[in-house]
């Protein structure tokens, strides 16, 4: 039996601990393994000849460098870790490899305290961790569109939690563009879409520019009608989230582009525009997209509501995310968003005297934003063993 488990705590100074626990044969190997490197680990001790048990080793993650990093590891890191093994008393059968990272500070007293506390806390949280197999597949789930990184900044957004506002920016200028983009509010329900005429005048180049802007989902819409895998792996150079396909294109151009958005990890649009059927299309495809658009397009003269409103109950995948664009409104919201996943607006936003307040009175009528404290102090984790 051999277990795995992480925790850091701390905030100016982090105490990062990983640990290996377990019985038998793997984690003998794992131990001596450990105990043999270099830089050379040392035993959880309390004190001079005093080693605790469960047998345990602290492993630096790193090169000790000079003499305020040895005195660390070897003091309140290495007394953090075996109180708390100590503290716990594990099943003294067991063997623990605990992996640490060594800061350079200053000697002192407050900071010796710090991380002496947040060694203490983290090796007992990683420990428990590990006996409890933490975290759950469902919480890796559920959590994986929400985690942000305090390193990163941002998360990465993948159309969990519709219904979504996708603005559609078919603006003439990049200055139009810069000032609708700043106007949005700060929300985890609004996608931007680079429109097909923004891309033409200004080159695939331009989804650069609005992610600098807003660092958000990102549509690149070139309704592609040939070359799929081409124009999709520009756009994926260019870091958009997805690629938005043209139902009148080639069979072939179709499975090619979703292909190669599957290749590269982004998701695929298929805008059925001047499509009679758009659910018999879908079904024909080997490859499905991620995302149907039903679209109603700005030329056309008259709106066949039909294009709004698919019978679906019954023929819809339910992988398939429903996307709908042409005479979406404030007005008509409510109704549209408990049958689309995704609405798209265009000159309902980008065309007003107040795009920001157009899009916030869209958006309040979708739902809440993600809340991330909750995420953060991970608050439904159970930690009895």
């Amino acid at each position: 039996m051999i277990k795995f488990g992480e925790a850091i705590l701390g905030k100016d100074l982090k105490a990062v601990v990983n640990v290996i626990i377990g019985k038998g044969n793997e984690i003998d190997i794992a131990f001596s393994n450990a105990l043999t490197r270099t830089p050379s680990p040392i035993f959880a001790n309390l004190r001079d000849n005093l080693i605790v048990k469960p047998l345990s080793i602290v492993v630096p993650r790193h090169n000790i460098d000079n003499e305020i990093q040895a005195e660390l590891l070897h003091g309140v890191i290495q007394y953090g870790a075996a109180k708390a093994i100590a503290d716990l008393d594990l099943d003294e059968d067991l063997k623990i490899v605990i992996t640490v990272s060594v800061p350079d500070v200053p000697y002192t007293t407050l900071n010796k305290r710090k991380l002496f506390h947040y060694y203490y806390g983290a090796t007992k949280l990683a420990i428990t961790r590990a006996l409890n197999e933490y975290p759950s597949k469902e919480k890796i789930k559920k959590e994986k569109y929400r985690a942000l990184h305090p390193l990163v900044g941002f998360r990465d957004v993948r159309l969990e939690r519709p219904p979504y506002l996708q603005v559609a920016l078919d603006v003439p200028t990049v200055e139009n563009m810069e000032f609708i983009i700043e106007s949005l509010p700060k929300t985890d329900r609004i996608i931007i879409e680079a429109g097909t005429p923004l891309i033409k005048k200004y080159g695939i180049e331009i989804i650069e520019h609005i992610r600098e802007l807003y660092d958000g989902y990102i549509v690149a819409d070139l309704k592609t009608i040939d070359t799929g895998r081409v124009e999709v792996r520009m756009a994926f150079e260019c870091t958009a989230n997805a690629v938005v396909l043209s139902g009148v294109a080639p069979k072939a151009t179709i499975l090619k582009g979703i292909h190669e958005c599957e290749k590269c990890g982004i998701m695929s649009y298929l805008d059925t525009i001047n499509i009679e059927n758009p659910l018999k299309l879908y079904n024909s495809l080997e490859l499905k997209p991620d995302v149907l658009m039903v679209h109603r397009g700005i030329d056309e003269e008259t709106f066949n509501k039909d294009r709004l409103y698919l019978d679906t109950d019954n023929e819809k995948d339910k992988k398939l995310i429903l996307g709908v664009a042409g005479g979406v409104s404030i007005d008509n919201i409510d109704e549209l968003k408990n049958k689309y996943d995704i609405l798209v607006v265009g000159r309902g936003i980008t065309k007003s005297r107040d795009p920001g307040r157009v899009a916030r009175a869209i958006v309040n009528k979708l739902g809440d934003d993600i809340e991330q404290y909750r995420l953060y102090l991970d608050e439904d984790e159970d930690i009895n063993l």
